[in-house]
Parts: structure tokens; C-alpha cells; sequence
């Protein structure tokens, strides 16, 4: 059976679904005994989604606003060389 140290390295991995078979049932396993990894368990994975929820956010950009980004790329790019070539 895992020890916690174990399970911890294992954790990420376990929610992506990556383990089948016996390491699998021992993830579960540890998981209905252990109670402070069950709680990291489920931060882990609040965490995951709260950190995906906020990427879908913050890059869905519209056109204008590439733009923009885009021009304040090349301006600053313009200002660091100097002579105005990217």
C-alpha cells in the first residue's frame, strides 16, 4: 500500500487518469483511508480547474485585441534596437 510521500507524487497523474490496474486500486485504496490525502486530492484538483477555467478567460481574445497586442509588441521591440527594425 502507498504512504502519503507516495500517493503526493502520484496525485497529479491520478486525476489525468493515467493509472490502471493495481497502482490504480492502491491510489484508492489510500485515498479511502487517508483523510489529509483526500483533502490534497481535492484541492489538487480544484486548483486544476480553477487554473484551466482562468486560461480559457484570460486568452480568449478577439480580433482587435490581437491587434493591439500585436502593435504594442512591435513598438517595443522598435524602442528596445533603436534604429526602429524588429
Amino acid at each position: 500500500m502507498l504512504n502519503c510521500k507516495q500517493f503526493t507524487d502520484l496525485a497529479s497523474d491520478n486525476l489525468d487518469a493515467q493509472y490502471h490496474g493495481w497502482k490504480r486500486i492502491d491510489i484508492r485504496l489510500h485515498l479511502l483511508i487517508c483523510r489529509h490525502c483526500r483533502r490534497f486530492n481535492r484541492h489538487l484538483d480544484r486548483s486544476r480547474r480553477t487554473g484551466a477555467e482562468l486560461a480559457k478567460t484570460l486568452w480568449q481574445i478577439d480580433g482587435a485585441s490581437s491587434e493591439h497586442i500585436s502593435s504594442r509588441i512591435q513598438s517595443a521591440a522598435k524602442q528596445d534596437t533603436g534604429d526602429g527594425t524588429p
